[in-house]
C-alpha cells in the first residue's frame, strides 16, 4: 500500500462507514453507562472491581486492535506491533493490580509490580509513536525545527507536571524507590504528551482522523495517570472505582479504534484556522507554565507592574500569532508544489537517464548543451566528450545539407518535426536515425534551444527490408507457382485430351464387348484425372486469393432447376426422387455470381446423390429476409438434404478442409479428391457468407450456404397470375413426402386449395368423399412411379368412375421409359418430367385448365399451345424431347436466339436441330466473317462456334467480336471444334471463346454448357428469318445396295459394321417424326460433301502439302463423326495429325484405306435408308 500515512495497513477489507458507526456508537454507550455507574456508586468496593475489570477489557482490546493492524502488514507494521506489546505491557500491570484489589480488599502495596508495568510500558509507545512512518521530503530544518517544538513542549508540559505530580512526589517522604516511582508518573506521562502533540503536528491531513484517535488516547492516558497520582498524593483512595476510571476507559478505546479508521482518499487542504492552531500548540503549554511559574509571585507584584506583565506578554502572544499568519499565508501549498516539482523533475530526469534513445538538447545554433546516457550507449560519446559541441558532427557524410534544409524547416515553422537520417557513431559506424526535434521556447516565446530523441533504427530497417525481401519472394513464389500450374495444366491436359479423345475415337470404332469395356474404363478413368486437374487448379487459385466474382443478375429459381436439371440422369439411374424447390419468398432476381453459386450447389447436390444409395435428394432455398425489396439485401440460404449414409458430428468441420472426407473407405467406396467441399468453403468465404452441415450416421445430411445477396429489379413485369385457377381443388398423390409438401405449396401460392395422399388407394377414398360431400376436386396432380398402385393406373380408375371422371389429371415422373400411347390412354392430359420446373408446371396447370371441358373459365378463351408457348418458360431438355416425341412437333423456341456457325453441312443440321429441341431458335453461318456481321446485326443469347472454317476461323472471328464489343454485355462464345490433341481448349479460351465442346459434340454436353452461359429465359429477340431447309442437289444414280454388297465383301473382309448404330437412331429422332427424322438430309449432305474432301486429300498427299492434308481432313473427320462413321472419322484424326507433323510418310495408305472405308459408309447408309421405309 503506497499512501503516507497511519492507515497504509489499513485493513484489508475495507470496512463500511456503518460498521464504523456502529462500534463507535457502542464506545459512547458503554462509556455513558460507566459514567452514570461510577457517579452514583463512587468509590464503592462494587464499583472499584468494575472499574478495574473495564479498564483490563479495553486495554486488552486495543493491544489485538494494534495487533491485527500488524499482522495486516505495511510501512507502519512495526509501529502497531511495538503499540500493540505497549497496550498489553499496561494490560498486564492492570491484571496485577486488579488481583491486589480483590486479594486484599482493595488496598494494594506502592510501589508494586503493577506500577513497574505500568511505567514500562512508555517503552514500546514512544518507540512506536517515532516508527510510524513521517511525511516525505522533510528537509534539516524542518527536523531541527520538530526537535525545538518538542523541546519546547516537554519543557513546558514539565514545569507544569512539577506543579502538579512531580513536585509533590519529589517532596514527598518516603524510601528512594517510592520516591522514583511517584516520580515516575508525571515523567512518562511529559514524554508520550510531548511526542504525541509534536508529531500530530505533522501528520498529514488524510491521516488525521485516525492520529488524532491513537494521540488522544495516549493523551488521555497521561492525563488521566497524572491526576491519578496527584490524588493519591492526596490521599484519595478507590480511584479505578469513581469517574476518572472513564479516562483510562476512554483512552483505550481511542487506541483500539485508530486502527479501523478509513483513510481519506481525496483529502483537502487545511483551512488556515486549523493550520494557525497547530503552528500555536506549541505556545499553549508554554503559556500554561507560566502562568503557573509566575502565580506564586502574583501576590508580591504591584497591580502596575501586573498589568504591563500581562499586556507584554499579550502583545507578544498577539506578534507571534501574525507572524504565523503571514509565514502561512505565504508558504500556503508551497511545500508541496516545490515538493511536487521536485518529484516532476526528478520523474523526467529519471525518464530521459533511463530512456534507451538518445535524448539532446541544443542551442539554437546547434551547440549540444545536454546528452543522456541513453545517447551515450547509441553514438559512444560521454556527456563530457559532446556536451559543447557543433551537433553537426555526428551527421554522415553527404547528409549535413539535408539536416540544415530541416533546421531551417523548424525554425521556420516553429512546429516538432520527424525525419529520418544517417548518423555516425564514435567507432565509425553508419546507423539510421528516427529523430523528432522540437523547439524549446522561453515565456515570450523566443527560440531558446531545440530538443532532440534519435532512436536508432538500424535493426529496424533492415528487418524492413528483409520483411520486403520476403515478401518480393513470396509474390515471385506465387507467380512461379502460378506459372507452373498453368503450365502443368497444357502439359498435362494435352495429353489427357488425346488419351480421352483417342479412347473415345476408339470407342466409335467396332470393338468387341471387353475391348469396349477396357475402353471405356480408360476414358472413364481420364475424365476422372482431368476433373481433379480442375479441382486442384481452382483451389489453387482460391488460396492465391485470385477469384473474381462475376456479378450480374440472376434467377435463383431457373438456377436451382438447372442444377436439378444437370442431376436428372445420374438420380434416375439410382432410381432417387430428386426435388428442388425455392420458397416462394426468395426474390424473383438478385444479384450475384451465379457462375460461383451454381458450382457450390452443384458440388453439394452431386455429393448427395454419389452418397445417396436410396430415398431422395432436394434441393431448397429459403431465405432469411423475406421482405428484401430491389436494392436491399438479402440473406438466401441454399439446403441440399439427402438420406444417404450420414456423416459423424466429429468429421463435421474436417469435412470443409482441403482433401479431406469422412474417412478412408469413404473415398475407397465413392472416389474424390476431398477438394470439393473445401473449394465451396472457400467460395462461400469470397462472397461474405458461410456454410455448414447437419448430420449423424445413418441420418442422411443437410448441406446448406447462406449469402447475403442484393435483391435485383425484375427484368421484366411479372406475368399476371390467372385468375380462373384461384380456389380450384387439387388432389395431390404422391408417395413420396418431401414431394408432397413442395407440390403443395407451390400450389397454394398459386391460390389454389391442394390436398395430399400417399397412395392410390387414399387418393380414390378422398376422391370419392370430396364427391359425395359436394365439393369435388377439380384436378388431381399424379405422380407415375407410385408402389402397388401407380399413376397410370390411378389415372385409369378415376377415369372409369362416372363420379371422378371430370377431374383434369397432370402427371409427373422420375423417368424416360413412358409410352405417349399408355399417358394419353389413361385420359392424362398433361404431364412433366421431374423435377418439375415451378414456371412450366404453372403453364401446364393454365393450358389444362383453360381448355378443360369440365372446368375452362366462363368468360375466358381457352389458350392455344401456341399461346402458352409465348409465355416465359425454362423447360429442360429432357421435358422438351419428351413433350415433342409425345406432340408430334418441336417446341416453339422460347429460351432465346442461338448463332450456330459450321462450314460443314451435315454438322449444321446435326447442330440446328440438336438446339432447336432445346428450345432455342437458330440462326446458322457458314464461316467467321459470316458470324462477326451476324452478331454485330442480331443480338444472340450465345454463339456455337467452330473452330477451323475457311474465309475466317473461329479463333479470328472470336477475336473480332471481343475488340468490338468491347465493355458492353458479354456474348458467350463455345467452341465446338474436333481437336483433341493439341490443346485446343487452352487456345480457345486465349481467344476469348468463354467454354469448349469436343466433337462429336454430345446433346447432354451442349445442353449443360448452354445452360449454364444462358441461364435465364431470355426473351426472344427477333432475328433474321429463318432460312429455308437448303435444296440438296440431286444425287447421282446410285446402284442398290444388292448390287454394291459382293464388292463391298470383297474389299472389307466382312469386317464390323461402319456406321454406329446409336448415333443413327439419334439422328433419326431429330426432326420430322417420320421415322426417319434428319437420316436423309444427313445422307445427302454427306455424300455431296465426301467427294471433294476426297479430293482435296488426294492432292495433298500428291504435292506433299501437310497443311492443306489436315484441313482436309479435320473437316471430313467431323462429318463422319456426326453422321456416325466412326472408323473414316479416326482415319481422318490420323491423317490430321499426319498433317500436323509435316511428314507425309504413310499418307497414300491411309487415304487408301479411307476411300474403301467411304464405300462400305455409302453402302451402311443406303441399307439404312432402306430398312427405315
Amino acid at each position: 500500500m503506497s499512501q503516507n500515512g497511519l492507515l497504509e495497513q489499513r485493513p484489508a477489507t475495507v470496512r463500511s462507514t456503518a460498521r464504523l458507526g456502529w462500534l463507535i456508537a457502542l464506545g459512547a454507550v458503554v462509556l455513558g453507562v460507566f459514567g452514570l455507574y461510577f457517579a452514583a456508586n463512587s468509590g464503592t468496593p462494587a464499583a472499584v472491581v468494575a472499574g478495574d475489570f473495564a479498564i483490563l477489557i479495553a486495554a486488552v482490546l486495543a493491544g489485538r486492535s494494534c495487533a491485527s493492524a500488524a499482522r495486516r502488514g505495511g510501512v507502519n507494521a512495526r509501529a502497531w506491533a511495538l503499540m500493540a506489546v505497549a497496550a498489553y505491557v499496561w494490560a498486564a500491570g492492570q491484571a496485577v493490580w486488579t488481583y491486589f484489589g480483590l486479594a486484599n480488599n482493595h488496598v494494594a502495596p506502592f510501589p508494586s509490580l503493577a506500577d513497574a508495568l505500568f511505567l514500562a510500558y512508555s517503552v514500546p509507545a514512544a518507540v512506536a509513536l517515532f516508527s510510524f512512518k513521517r511525511p516525505g521530503g522533510t528537509t534539516r530544518v524542518g527536523l531541527a525545527r520538530t526537535a525545538l517544538d518538542a523541546a519546547v513542549i516537554a519543557g513546558a508540559v514539565l514545569v507544569i507536571s512539577w506543579y502538579t505530580a512531580l513536585g509533590p512526589a519529589f517532596s514527598s517522604e518516603g524510601d528512594l524507590l517510592t520516591r522514583l516511582t511517584s516520580m515516575g508518573y508525571p515523567v512518562v506521562d511529559v514524554v508520550i504528551t510531548s511526542l504525541v502533540l509534536v508529531l500530530g503536528m505533522r501528520r498529514q491531513p488524510g491521516e488525521r482522523l485516525p492520529w488524532m484517535c491513537f494521540g488522544g488516547g495516549l493523551l488521555l492516558l497521561t492525563i488521566t495517570d497524572s491526576t491519578y497520582v496527584k490524588l493519591t498524593f492526596d490521599g484519595v483512595t478507590g480511584v479505578t472505582g469513581s469517574p476518572l476510571a472513564l479516562g483510562w476507559i476512554g483512552a483505550f478505546l481511542l487506541i483500539a479504534l485508530a486502527p479501523l479508521l478509513p483513510y481519506a482518499e481525496n483529502p483537502r487542504r487545511d483551512r488556515q484556522a486549523f493550520a494557525l492552531a497547530l503552528e500555536l500548540l506549541p505556545y499553549a503549554p508554554i503559556l500554561v507554565a507560566v502562568m503557573m511559574i509566575a502565580q506564586p509571585h502574583v501576590s508580591e507584584m504591584s497591580a502596575f507592574l501586573l498589568t504591563v506583565a500581562r499586556i507584554t506578554v499579550a502583545l507578544i502572544l498577539v506578534r507571534q500569532v501574525l507572524i504565523i499568519i503571514e509565514n502561512l499565508t505565504l508558504t500556503t501549498g508551497l511545500e508541496q508544489e516545490v515538493a511536487a516539482r521536485t518529484a516532476e523533475l526528478e520523474g523526467l530526469g529519471a525518464i530521459v537517464n533511463s530512456s534507451s534513445d538518445a535524448i539532446l538538447s541544443t542551442t539554437p545554433e546547434g551547440i549540444i548543451t545536454s546528452w543522456n546516457p541513453g545517447a551515450q550507449h547509441q553514438y559512444g560519446y560521454t556527456a563530457g566528450e559532446a556536451i559543447g559541441r557543433d551537433a553537426r558532427f555526428l551527421l554522415a557524410p553527404g547528409g549535413i545539407a539535408g539536416a540544415a534544409e530541416v533546421f531551417d524547416q523548424l525554425r521556420a515553422s516553429g512546429q516538432a518535426m520527424s525525419f529520418e537520417m544517417e548518423h555516425l557513431t564514435k567507432d565509425g559506424a553508419v546507423i539510421s536515425v528516427s529523430m523528432t526535434v522540437s523547439p524549446i521556447r522561453d515565456e515570450t516565446g523566443r527560440l531558446t534551444g531545440l530538443a532532440t530523441i534519435a532512436r536508432d533504427i538500424t535493426l529496424r530497417r533492415a528487418a524492413e527490408q528483409e520483411l520486403k525481401a520476403a515478401r518480393e519472394a513470396a509474390l515471385e513464389s506465387s507467380r512461379l507457382k502460378s506459372e507452373f500450374l498453368a503450365t502443368m495444366s497444357h502439359e498435362i491436359r494435352t495429353p489427357m485430351n488425346g488419351v480421352v479423345g483417342l479412347t473415345a475415337l476408339l470407342l466409335e470404332t467396332p470393338l468387341d464387348q471387353t475391348q469396349k469395356q477396357y475402353a471405356q474404363g480408360v476414358k472413364g478413368a481420364g475424365e476422372a484425372l482431368l476433373a481433379l486437374i480442375n479441382d486442384i487448379l481452382d483451389f489453387s487459385k482460391l488460396e492465391a486469393g485470385k477469384v473474381d466474382l462475376d456479378i450480374r443478375a440472376f434467377d435463383p429459381r431457373t438456377l436451382v432447376e438447372e442444377v436439378a436439371g444437370l442431376l436428372t440422369e445420374p438420380a434416375q439411374a439410382k432410381n432417387l426422387e430428386l426435388i428442388a424447390y425455392c420458397e416462394p419468398d426468395v426474390p424473383a432476381r438478385l444479384h450475384g455470381d451465379s457462375g460461383r453459386i451454381r458450382q457450390i450447389l452443384l458440388n453439394l447436390a452431386s455429393n448427395a446423390v454419389k452418397f445417396t444409395a436410396a430415398g431422395e435428394v432436394a434441393i431448397r432455398v429459403t431465405t432469411e429476409t423475406p421482405d428484401a425489396k430491389p436494392g436491399a439485401t438479402a440473406m438466401v440460404c441454399f439446403e441440399v438434404r439427402d438420406t444417404g449414409i450420414g456423416v459423424d458430428p466429429a468429421h463435421h468441420a474436417r469435412l470443409f478442409e482441403s482433401f479431406s472426407q469422412a474417412d478412408a473407405s469413404t473415398t475407397r467406396r465413392y472416389g474424390g479428391t476431398g477438394l470439393g467441399l473445401a473449394i465451396c468453403s472457400r467460395l462461400t468465404e469470397a462472397m461474405d457468407g458461410e456454410i455448414g452441415l447437419d448430420s449423424s450416421p445413418g441420418a442422411g445430411s443437410m448441406f446448406w450456404f447462406r449469402i447475403p445477396v442484393p435483391v435485383a429489379q425484375p427484368s421484366t413485369d411479372p406475368v399476371p397470375a390467372a385468375g380462373f385457377l384461384t380456389g380450384l381443388r387439387v388432389l395431390v398423390v404422391d408417395d413420396n413426402a418431401t414431394n408432397r409438401l413442395v407440390l403443395e405449396s407451390q400450389l397454394r401460392g398459386w391460390k389454389l386449395q391442394p390436398e395430399a395422399v400417399p397412395d392410390a388407394r387414399a387418393a380414390l377414398a378422398r376422391a370419392h368423399e370430396a364427391a359425395a360431400d359436394g365439393v369435388p376436386f377439380h384436378l388431381a396432380v399424379l405422380d407415375l412411379c407410385m408402389p402397388d398402385t401407380d399413376g397410370l393406373e390411378l389415372a385409369r380408375e378415376l377415369k372409369s368412375d362416372p363420379a371422378l371422371a371430370d377431374i383434369e389429371l397432370i402427371m409427373l415422373t422420375s423417368t424416360m421409359q413412358v409410352n405417349a400411347a399408355d399417358i394419353t390412354d389413361a385420359g392424362v392430359r398433361e404431364w412433366l418430367m421431374k423435377p418439375v420446373r415451378s414456371s412450366e408446371f404453372y403453364n401446364r396447370l393454365v393450358r389444362l385448365m383453360s381448355t378443360s371441358e369440365h372446368h375452362a373459365p366462363s368468360g375466358t378463351a381457352q389458350l392455344s399451345d401456341a399461346d402458352l408457348s409465348a409465355e416465359p418458360s425454362a423447360e429442360s431438355s429432357a421435358e422438351s424431347s419428351l413433350e415433342s416425341s409425345l406432340r408430334g412437333a418441336p417446341p416453339e423456341p422460347s429460351r432465346g436466339r442461338i448463332l450456330v456457325v459450321e462450314d460443314n453441312e451435315v454438322n449444321q443440321l446435326v447442330a440446328r436441330a440438336t438446339v432447336i429441341k432445346f428450345g432455342y431458335a437458330v440462326d446458322v453461318v457458314a464461316d467467321g466473317a459470316e458470324a462477326v456481321a451476324a452478331t454485330a446485326s442480331t443480338r444472340y443469347a450465345a454463339v456455337l462456334m467452330d473452330c477451323h472454317m475457311p474465309v475466317m476461323d473461329g479463333f479470328e472471328a472470336t477475336r473480332v467480336i471481343r475488340r468490338r464489343d468491347g465493355g458492353a454485355s458479354h456474348l458467350p462464345i463455345i467452341a465446338m471444334t474436333a481437336g483433341a490433341l493439341d490443346g485446343d481448349r487452352e487456345r480457345c479460351l486465349a481467344a476469348g471463346m468463354d467454354d469448349y465442346l469436343s466433337k462429336p459434340v454430345d446433346a447432354a454436353e451442349l445442353e449443360a454448357a448452354l445452360a449454364r452461359w444462358v441461364p435465364e429465359q431470355a426473351t426472344e429477340v427477333p432475328g433474321p428469318p429463318e432460312p429455308a431447309a437448303p435444296q440438296w442437289e440431286e444425287a447421282p444414280q446410285r446402284e442398290s445396295p444388292q448390287q454394291v454388297a459382293p464388292q463391298l465383301l470383297a474389299v472389307t473382309g466382312g469386317s464390323a459394321p461402319a456406321l454406329d448404330a446409336d448415333r443413327l437412331a439419334m439422328l433419326r429422332g431429330l426432326g420430322p417424326e417420320d421415322g426417319l427424322g434428319l437420316l436423309p438430309a444427313t445422307t445427302e449432305a454427306f455424300r455431296k460433301d465426301v467427294p471433294a474432301r476426297l479430293a482435296a486429300l488426294r492432292e495433298a498427299v500428291r504435292s506433299g502439302g501437310g497443311p492443306a492434308l489436315a484441313q482436309a481432313a479435320h473437316a471430313l473427320k467431323g462429318a463422319a463423326a456426326n453422321i456416325g462413321a466412326t472408323a473414316v472419322s479416326s482415319l481422318c484424326g490420323e491423317l490430321d495429325v499426319l498433317g500436323r507433323s509435316g511428314t507425309l510418310d504413310g499418307g497414300p495408305q491411309l487415304v487408301s484405306r479411307l476411300e474403301a472405308e467411304l464405300v462400305r459408309v455409302d453402302f451402311e447408309l443406303g441399307l439404312a435408308l432402306e430398312v427405315a421405309r
